[in-house]
């Protein structure tokens, strides 16, 4: 007899995140295994420094236009300030040797304090101009920063803008999206501030390696050598820590998923009401203990590279010592010089140093500006071309052998769809759940491009024409819950539309529903639609339906699309909409999409999909007498409204 057992959901994932605790490693997590929660392309993950190397040019010249298109004055007064500080750097170096040679000639030690005290104010001079010259960068780069960080918020806020719709079934897109939004704005940030960092090194440096040249040429090529392993291990770190966030982006994502479910207030309830925090918190921290343990791979990695660079620059600095040591015991060099040479090659280290930790910071920013410029470099190219505007009221929209399919997806959502629609038709599309209503809906809407065929209107393909000035209103079934005023979220896809007693707004309020709902907020029209903020209301899902048919209703676009309008509203309320939309069609073209097929009675032409292929078109009356499909489904709804059920319908008349 075999034992049976009960599936403990609770305690797998109990088991399983005892099981990641103790170190188990990423691979083994079905959640995790797969490529597409916690992998990226070779390409990514196997990055050269050679094209570290290469990308950096292309970082610097983003960097430096943002930087001179934000602030030209700012740009052009640190630039100054930085030359000025590395040109009394060099010279307060030959101060110091004139000071010493003084200060360690044969005399009485009065006369030579007295005589050092010109090169001690040449000196004292240096400093201070150094000092005020630093403190102009300074300035200069705190008013630069933030408006460059505007610009290319701006840019990119823009250019998502522009993302055709499709794109956010991708989730390759979304991956793009977060490094650019992320990673890639605040690698521009810090650019700015890594940038002036290596200008001023770099003008330091090349004034103190002309005074250590000065001093003695062996010193410098044993200088550059010893910081050559540092500036090694410290660009190889940053490669593994691009590696690491490249490859990991997914399982981030994943977690700010989780999250989100526990935070959101629309999911908070029903994650309650189902008990699911346990599962939910499990599934989060498996993604954290993997990320977690990545974490701690990638620190070992980073440990091993950077004894192996400071052990080789230790050996460096040694030798340059001993450089100096062997001209001093040769009397290669004097005394006094020598000394100069110490504080001259402390100076060429330092500012070694910075230059090859700035260098390093932007080889490693470079690659997320690169992911930024790429980005929108990308949505640039793919733009849908807006050569021609739209027809402001088209006689007739075609569709030509229309085909779509999702990315992802083998079977299309749509085949082979034929159609033309005339001004001023109410055109209903009915169908069972997954038939291709919505998304012929969209297609309509040009939010999605055809796959196959085309969508005229007035002749001219939709493809070619700008999206902005397609005159269409659109209703969705769940309408975007906009945290604005009462006021904005109505007026919002026609801000500009004259209306200066508002007799347009509150017309459209009356006749969706939507006047109830301003009536009971406190403020009216000025009512914030969103708890997050002080004083902000909360809406139900009906009320915000009712917002959105205003919305549409206030557009007073030529084309109207609307799906499934009433879905959230009450049976007093949804009669009271399509009575609106029935007023309001004479003149306009309206796309219906309803699963409730007593609203479409009196449509001009019903279009009945099936698994994405148009199977019935025809009026209420000739689909009814067909005995088709469409008798079918009505048939089925009118029934439940019937006290006798099992009653035979009467024929359609």
């Amino acid at each position: 007899m075999t034992a049976t057992t009960t599936r403990d959901p609770d305690k797998e994932a109990a088991t399983g995140q005892r099981r990641t605790r103790r170190g188990e490693p990423a691979a083994a997590l079905p959640q995790l295994s797969t490529a597409a929660w916690h992998s990226l392309s070779g390409d990514l993950t196997r990055i050269s420094l050679w094209r570290m190397t290469r990308a950096l040019p292309a970082t610097l010249r983003l960097v430096a236009t943002t930087a001179w298109t934000a602030h030209r004055g700012a740009v052009v007064a640190g630039g100054v300030a930085h030359v000025v500080s590395g040109v009394v750097t060099g010279f307060g170096l030959f101060a110091i040797t004139g000071v010493l040679t003084t200060l360690l000639t044969a005399g009485p030690t009065p006369q030579r304090v007295v005589a050092a005290v010109p090169s001690l104010l040449a000196l004292a001079g240096a400093y201070a101009l150094r000092g005020f010259a630093d403190t102009v960068v300074s300035g200069a780069t705190a008013r630069l920063r933030p408006r460059v960080r505007r610009q290319v918020e701006n840019d990119l806020a823009a250019a998502i803008s522009r993302v055709e719709l499709i794109a956010f079934e991708q989730p390759t897109f979304h991956d793009d999206l977060d490094r650019a939004r992320y990673a890639g704005m605040d690698a521009v940030d810090t650019s700015i501030n890594q940038g002036s960092v290596l200008l001023g090194s770099l003008i330091s440096l090349a004034a103190t390696a002309t005074t250590v040249a000065l001093l003695h040429p062996l010193l410098l090529p044993v200088l550059v050598l010893s910081v050559l392993p540092e500036a090694w291990s410290t660009l190889q770190n940053a490669r593994l820590e691009y590696q690491f966030l490249a490859q990991w982006i997914e399982t981030r994502r994943r977690m700010a998923v989780y999250l989100d479910l526990l935070v959101h207030k629309h999911s908070a309830a029903e994650l309650r009401a189902f008990a699911a925090q346990p599962r939910l918190l499990g599934e989060h921290d498996r993604a954290a203990t993997a990320m977690m343990d990545g974490h701690v791979r990638l620190g070992d990695r980073q440990t091993r590279v950077g004894l192996t660079g400071r052990s080789l620059t230790g050996v460096g600095i040694a030798a340059a010592y001993a450089m100096l040591g062997w001209l001093l015991y040769t009397a290669a060099m004097p005394l006094a010089v020598a000394g100069a040479a110490v504080l001259a090659i402390r100076t060429v280290r330092s500012s070694l140093t910075q230059a090859v930790v700035a260098t390093n910071r932007l080889f490693e920013k470079s690659l997320y500006v690169n992911d930024l410029r790429t980005f929108l470099a990308a949505v640039g190219a793919n733009a849908r071309p807006a050569e021609l505007p739209a027809p402001t009221d088209p006689a007739t929209i075609e569709l030509r052998g229309l085909g779509f399919t999702y990315p992802g997806k083998d079977a299309p959502a749509l085949s082979d769809v034929d159609l033309t629609i005339r001004r001023g038709q109410v055109i209903a599309l009915v169908g069972e759940n997954g038939s291709g209503k919505s998304t012929l809906a969209k297609l309509l809407a040009g939010l999605y491009l055809p796959g196959q065929g085309a969508i005229l209107w007035d002749g001219h393909d939709l493809t070619g024409l700008d999206p902005t000035t397609l005159p269409i209103a659109v209703v969705m079934q769940e309408p975007t819950r906009w945290p604005l005023t009462a006021r904005d979220a109505v007026t919002l896809g026609r801000p500009d539309r004259a209306d200066p007693d508002e007799e347009i707004l509150h017309k459209v309020a009356a006749d969706s529903g939507a006047d109830t709902v301003v009536a009971d907020l406190a403020h009216g029209w000025d009512a914030l639609l969103t708890t997050r903020f002080r004083d902000g209301n909360d809406l139900s899902g009906g009320q915000w339906q009712r917002l959105a048919v205003a919305r549409a209703l206030y557009r007073d676009a030529a084309v109207l699309i609307c799906d499934e309008p009433t879905a959230a509203l009450d049976a007093r309320a949804e009669a009271a909409v399509y009575e609106s939309l029935r007023t309001l069609q004479a003149g306009r073209t309206v796309v219906l999409i309803t699963h409730r097929l007593a609203s479409v009675r009196h449509a001009d032409l019903i279009v009945v999909l099936h698994h994405g292929r148009v199977i019935e078109t025809g009026t209420h009356h000739q689909l009814h007498a067909a005995g088709g499909r469409y008798a079918e489904l009505y048939d089925l709804q009118a029934r439940s409204y019937r006290e006798d059920p099992d009653t035979p319908l009467p024929a359609a008349t």
